[in-house]
């Protein structure tokens, strides 16, 4: 069976801390196990969740648990905010590097200098607790125990029941699926 972490979808195991979604199945901290059986999940999408978890202390044990429960040929899907797209444009500067990543009117309103922003996307205000970049997803993946892990682009997935990403995310998201090995 299918499992979203932190986003509902009908007819999925769907996880939140939370719990404020229509489709959500149970609560639960990912900190935790993960209350499903080893080996029994054939796709795992956990969209803008891994950002909010400690880097050291908590994202090895998580990633740790989506590799146990996946089935051998399993795909999770990780999508977080992608930190060198943010970089490059705070250094390129001017409006189209902005445009880019979906800031069509320049700064959002709370936001004064492009710092900001960029500060925003390592913190959020104390919710965002690592910086993402492909190199740092695919070593801690591989850690984990994942044989292969890839770079996707939004709505493109190797398994494509897991291309349902949300299109708000898309200018400024990183893409990137973990196989379990068979």
């Amino acid at each position: 069976f299918p499992v979203t972490i932190g986003r509902g979808k009908e007819g999925w195991i769907n996880l939140d801390a939370i719990g404020s979604h229509r489709d959500l199945t149970c609560t639960h901290d990912l900190r935790r196990p993960l209350p499903l059986a080893e080996g029994g999940v054939k796709r795992i999408l956990a969209e803008h969740v891994v950002e909010h978890l400690e880097f050291y202390g908590d994202v090895p044990g998580v990633l740790r648990e989506f590799h146990r429960v996946l089935e051998p040929g399993g795909v999770l899907r990780i999508v977080v905010p992608d930190v060198p797209r943010y970089m490059q444009a705070y250094l390129h500067g001017g409006r189209e590097a902005w445009k880019e990543l979906g800031f069509w009117e320049g700064l959002p309103a709370d936001m004064e200098s492009p710092i900001e922003l960029v500060n925003h996307v390592f913190h959020q205000k104390g919710e965002h607790l690592f910086g993402w970049d492909f190199q740092s997803m695919e070593l801690a993946l591989k850690k984990a125990g994942f044989s292969k892990v890839v770079r996707q682009k939004y709505h493109e997935s190797l398994d494509p029941e897991l291309a349902i990403d949300q299109p708000n995310h898309a200018p400024y998201s990183l893409y990137v699926e973990a196989i379990k090995g068979e």
